[in-house]
Formats: structure tokens, sequence, C-alpha cells
């Protein structure tokens, strides 16, 4: 058997197929890197919606949106005028009454209304506590407001009375502000 020589050609072709394997495996890693790219979008996307949801922290922009609804609600003009006169002639029964009718309205108004679209199970439970934020809120600014600008708000009677009528308005404005809040 007679040895033969490595011949140009055979180098040739040799180069040839290793250029075409590169730019086989080229464009291959580039194929890679576009599908890399891509789970790295998704895994952005998972992480936003995996981050916690904004109704289940009760943050201090919470308690002012609701505290400056609450006021709005509280010192508007017939709110307090006739909140007061109401106040007057009701009876304790009454007061006592209005109290869990403003946690009904108030939960109402900001779940029932669909201005917030809930459809996450977990968060159903935080719902209440959010609510009964915005009552204390409510209650708290009827409170300072009616201490301040009603000289009868004195005597426990009478001032148990005005509270009750007063924080009804004061609740439907701390749901509206809380509502108007960007999350």
């Amino acid at each position: 058997m007679a040895k033969r020589g490595v011949t140009l050609e055979d180098i040739n072709r040799k180069l040839d197929a290793l250029l075409a394997r590169e730019r086989h495996v080229e464009r291959e890693e580039v194929e890679e890197l576009a599908e890399l790219e891509q789970l790295r979008k998704v895994e952005k996307e998972i992480s936003k919606e995996l981050g916690p949801h904004p109704l289940t922290t009760i943050t201090y922009r919470d308690l002012v949106r609701g505290g400056i609804g609450a006021l709005i609600g509280v010192v508007a003009h017939f709110t307090f005028f006739y909140g007061i006169e109401v106040a007057t002639w009701l009876s304790m029964t009454r007061a006592t009454l209005l109290y869990p009718f403003t946690l009904l309205i108030g939960a109402l108004f900001m779940y029932a209304t669909g201005f917030r679209k809930i459809k996450d199970p977990k968060v159903l439970h935080f719902l209440p506590a959010r609510l009964f934020v915005l009552f204390f809120v409510s209650v708290l600014v009827s409170a300072l407001v009616l201490a301040f600008f009603s000289p009868e708000f004195r005597h426990f009677e009478l001032a148990y009375k005005q509270l009750a009528t007063v924080t009804l308005i004061a609740m439907l404005g701390a749901c509206t502000a809380d509502l108007l809040g960007k999350d």
C-alpha cells in the first residue's frame, strides 16, 4: 500500500467543513441567546406577579389617604352641621346601630361596587382589616373635628351620638380616598 499525501484540496475541504460547522454553532448560539433573553423577560413578569399584592399591606400612604378622605367627609358643610343636629334627637340605640351600619356601608362601597377587582383568594381575608383601619381612621378624624368645632362634644351621650352620625359620612370619604389610590 502506497501512502498517500495530504493535498491542498483535502485541506480546503476540511477547512470548509470546519467553517460550516462553526457557522452552524454560531447560529445555534444566537438562537440560544434569544431564547435566554425571552426566558429572562418571562422571569421578570412572573416575579412581578408573585410580588405582594397591594391590598395585602397597609402603608402610611393608606392611612394618610383614609385620613384625608375622612376629613373631607366630616368637614363637608351638611355632614357636620346636620350630623350634629340629627344627633340631638337620635336615641342611643340608633346611634349604636349607626356604627356597624357604617362598617357595612364602607364594605359595600369599597368591595361590592366593582371599583376594585379582587380575584386572588389570599387577599380576601385581608379586606376586613383594611376596612377596619379605614373605619378607625374615620372615627378618629371625626372625633378630632367634633372636639375642635362642637362645644357639646364634651358630654358623653351627645358626643357618642354626634360621632355616630358624622362617622358614617367620614367613612364614605375615607373609602373614596382609598379607591382613588393608584394600587
